[in-house]
């Protein structure tokens, strides 16, 4: 009996968690969809150099700008990957999205934004399983 009680709750509670991490996943979707502003990231200063360079987390921090269509957005030491700090200083323009009420969280043009949608199908197929289980156990113990 204490292991279908049990096993009862871990289903609620893997039931919970894919909601949560579901729900946060859409959250930020929506949140780049309203709020985020393409754009273009280029160097503030070709000629300055590399302000420092991080070995552990193999980045680079720079002094870039982003320039869309709302204007310039100026990001001063700016971490980047050490691939994408290469390129900014090769000249190269690079395409994204930001965050207007916070210029720091970024997607390249590469990048997809996480599918919630996955995690919020198996929470609510879960929680169905763990509501019909649950129905089970009343109804075995009422008999």
């Amino acid at each position: 009996m204490q292991s279908k009680t049990e096993f009862i709750a871990g289903l609620f509670v893997l039931a919970l968690c894919a909601l949560v991490g579901g729900s946060i996943s859409l959250y930020e979707n929506v949140d780049f969809w309203l709020n985020g502003q393409a754009a273009t990231m280029e160097l503030t200063d070709p000629d300055k150099e590399v302000v420092s360079y991080k070995d552990v987390l193999s980045t680079r921090t720079l002094d870039i700008t982003y320039v869309s269509d709302a204007g310039r957005v100026d990001m001063p030491q700016k971490a980047v990957s050490n691939d994408v700090a290469e390129r900014l200083l090769a000249g190269e323009k690079i395409s994204i999205t930001y965050m207007t009420n916070n210029p720091n969280r970024i997607y390249y043009r590469y990048q997809r934004p996480s599918q919630p949608w996955i995690w919020l199908i198996i929470g609510f197929a879960v929680l169905g399983t763990a509501i019909y289980a649950l129905r089970l156990r009343k109804r075995e113990q009422g008999e």
